[in-house]
Parts: C-alpha cells; structure tokens; sequence
C-alpha cells in the first residue's frame, strides 16, 4: 500500500474515533450543502470543487481574494473531495473557509520543513476568520510536520467542527501548533502520530498562548514524547469538555504544563496508557469536574470535585 494512500487511511479513522468520543452532536455528521450550479454567482462565495467549481485549488482560491475587510467578508466553500497540497494555505482576515463536513472533504499533503512555521503545515489560520467542516492530513517528510499553524495577532482565529493530523515529520509532529495566539477551538479533534524517536503533541500552546477549547480532542501517539496537550512559557489556555489523550510513547503526558500559569481545566478527561495524566513543572493548573487517569507530577495544582477514573475522588492537590 502506498503511504499516501495509508496516512489518507489513518486521518479518517482518527476522524472516525474522534466522532465517537466527542460529545454533545456529532460534527463529522454534518454536511454543508454547496451551490456549485447555477446562472447566478453568489457575491463574495467562492467555490472550490473536483469539477464545476470556481477553483479546483483552495490555496488558488484564497490567493485570489484581494479586497476582503470586515465590511466586506468572503467565504470559500470547498466541496466533497480530497485537496492535496504542495504549499501551505495561508488564511486570510475576514475570509471564512467551510468544507463540506470532516467525513468528504480533506485537505491533504506533505508539507515539512526545517522550521517551525507555516512552512511545515497544511493551513495557516488568521486573525477574525473561521474554518470549519473539514479534515487535514499532513504526512511531513522534513524535520517539522504541522497540521494547523496560528501565529501573532490571530487570538480571533475560529476553528472549529475540523479533525486534523499531522504526522511524518522526523522529528516533530504537532496537530495545532498555537504560537503566541489565542484562537477559539470548537467541536474538533488534533492528532499528532508519530514513531520511534519522535515528538508528537496533539496540541502545543507556545508562549504566552491563551486558546479557548471547547469539546475538544486531543491525541498524540507513539514516539519520545506523546503529549496530548503541552502548555508553554507563560500559555494559559481554558479547556472545557476536552479529552486529553497519550499513548504508545516512552513518555506520556495527557496535559504537560511548563512554566505556565492560569491553566484551566473543566469538565475534561487527561489520560495516558502510561505515564503521567497531567504534569506540572512550575506552573499552576485549576481543574475541576474532571477525570485524570495516570500519574499526577508537579506541584501547583487545584482540583475540585475530580476523580481518577476508577471512583476515587482526588484530593485538592489532584493525589
């Protein structure tokens, strides 16, 4: 089998799992109903489809979006299908880019480099723009594999109802990589695969980083390192109803926290197969409502009204 066709593979069934761990209603169900035909074009709706569309390339589609601002908005409507990639789709300001749902419309490739940046990812998200109804694949092959990439002003960033992947990189997978951003993650999921030797975080939220997630996935497996969930340098992200999971690698952590403060946790599950559920290193963590099933590392905790998993409620110090 190709590994193209086996990464494709992989990004659906973790689309599939994803679906089935998440609660409230079931993103991946939903399908966005496109308007490919007719003798009118809507103002400001651009398509992108296999056939019949404006465009049949969603970087094409957004590089020619010029006179987009808050009184005049667009939105790319990407039909049913798989895009693949050869360079990052850079996000616009007020241009929104909707798929068609998680389950037919993925944005695919192997977009790597030596850097941390836009460069190593499939979608660069910007500042008061949402996507949604998709899923991303990014296979690597360089030193960095990204799935989603924030950077700078982009604390208005929306994403949500998107499974994402990212995985090949020889040395760092991330499925979100939030740098010194703030955006608001609703109703997805972010996984990070990776193998022998590797670091893999579902999702890194790198200094003075503050994201918003909300029913939220997060996953990484295999490798040195397997984060679910890795807060930064001075990063404190609120997280309600996330989910997140390590598993497959020599070190563990479902939530790591370095050096970062104000970290909120609630009504959420921080689980490993081994290691560690959450880890402290000087910084400080509420939770509250929530399940940590592993080791618990690090001071700076407060828990409330939590359990380990197995109905032993846990201590103010998360013990």
């Amino acid at each position: 089998m190709k590994r193209t066709t086996l990464y494709t593979m992989m990004v659906l069934l973790t689309g599939l799992l994803c679906t089935w761990i998440s609660s409230g209603a079931q993103a991946a169900d939903k399908v966005v109903i496109i308007p490919m035909g007719g003798a009118k074009t809507l103002q400001n709706v651009v398509t992108v489809a296999k056939a019949n569309g404006k465009f049949t390339d969603p970087v094409a589609a957004i590089s020619s979006i010029t006179d987009a601002s808050a009184t005049n908005p667009y939105l790319i409507l990407i039909a049913p299908g798989q895009y693949t990639l050869t360079k990052a789709l850079v996000m616009k300001p007020y241009v929104d880019i909707s798929g068609s749902g998680e389950s037919v419309t993925l944005l695919t490739g192997s977009i790597s480099s030596l850097s941390s940046n836009e460069y190593s990812a499939i979608v660069k998200a910007a500042n008061n723009a949402t996507l949604s109804n998709l899923s991303i694949s990014n296979i690597g092959s360089n030193k960095y594999s990204f799935g989603i990439y924030t950077t700078g002003l982009d604390n208005t960033a929306r994403i949500k109802d998107v499974s994402v992947t990212a995985s090949g990189g020889t040395e760092y997978n991330w499925g979100v990589y939030n740098n010194s951003s703030s955006p608001s993650m609703t109703h997805m999921c972010a996984t990070a695969l990776g193998v022998t030797g590797t670091n893999n975080w579902g999702i890194y939220n790198y200094f003075h980083s503050s994201p918003t997630l909300t029913e939220v996935n997060a996953i990484a497996s295999g490798g040195a390192n397997s984060f679910g969930i890795y807060n930064y340098n001075y990063s404190s992200p609120t997280m309600t109803e996330v989910s997140a999971t390590a598993s497959a690698g020599t070190n563990n952590n479902g939530v790591r926290n370095y050096n970062s403060t104000q970290v909120t946790i609630r009504r959420s599950t921080l689980s490993v197969d081994s290691g560690f559920g959450i880890y402290n290193s000087t910084s400080s963590a509420s939770i509250t409502q929530s399940t940590i099933i592993g080791s618990v590392a690090g001071t700076g905790f407060w828990c409330v009204a939590s359990d380990n998993g197995s109905g032993t409620s846990l201590n103010g110090s998360c013990l």
